[in-house]
């Protein structure tokens, strides 16, 4: 069960990737949109057969039907901010599946509940950043939401890595959110740059941003799995 989570979850990556690299180039009628339709049809089936998997394991119920509720919204067609918005979260919420089994919570940290802001703050500069693209929001909104979100990641996760040397699964999961965010960093800034120099339409800002606009489901996953496993240790 686990494993099949985890694959579904990776492969919801594929639909990510082939979306924003289809809408920098050529547009859905290409080789690569039709790919793009298929995979996001295969992913909600594979999301489909974790859900009736989910039956026997209790812990998994909750994200799952949250994926698949998000599947579905993705899937409404004529709607591109709600279909680019939904994705990192379909994502996110398939990584917490994966995460939620077995469910060995172990001792909670006290008052640690306030972690789960952590998660929801990533969707500011997912909203702005989705807006930008359809020329419904600012740059600088998006810019500053993000720089202000991934400098608090940031920090926290040195912070934790500092205190808690001797809890590997957290300090894994801030090692992770690290990359993550210093990945959506790298390649925001690579995508600015090119369109600053006037290269439009190639397969360069195409890479660029698909790996930008990909990289925004990883840091949500990460910063939930990174809530998760701070509010499973003991104080």
């Amino acid at each position: 069960m686990k494993r099949y989570a985890a694959f579904t979850a990776r492969f919801a990556l594929v639909p990510m990737i082939s979306g924003p690299f289809v809408e920098s180039l050529s547009g859905t009628s290409s080789l690569v949109g039709w790919a793009h339709v298929i995979a996001g049809f295969a992913a909600l089936y594979l999301i489909f057969g974790l859900l009736l998997m989910s039956v026997k394991h209790r812990e998994s119920r909750l994200p799952t039907l949250m994926a698949l509720g998000l599947g579905l919204l993705e899937a409404i067609p004529g709607s591109p901010r709600l279909h680019a918005g939904v994705s990192p979260v379909l994502f996110a919420t398939l990584a917490w599946s994966a995460m939620a089994m077995p469910a060995e919570l172990g001792p909670l940290r006290p008052g640690s509940r306030w972690i789960f802001a952590l998660p929801v703050l990533v969707l500011l500069p997912i909203y702005y950043g989705v807006g930008y693209r359809h020329q419904t929001s600012g740059f600088l909104s998006h810019i500053g939401a993000a720089l202000g979100v991934g400098g608090l990641l940031l920090g926290f996760c040195v912070y934790l890595n500092e205190h808690n040397a001797s809890d590997t699964k957290l300090r894994r999961a801030c090692n992770v959110t690290i990359a993550a965010v210093l990945f959506q960093v790298v390649f925001g800034i690579a995508a600015f740059i090119i369109r600053l120099l006037e290269i439009e339409g190639g397969l360069l800002l195409a890479v660029a941003r698909t790996a930008h606009i990909t990289g925004a489901a990883p840091v949500l996953a990460a910063s939930t799995e990174l809530a998760i496993q701070y509010r499973r240790r003991a104080a």
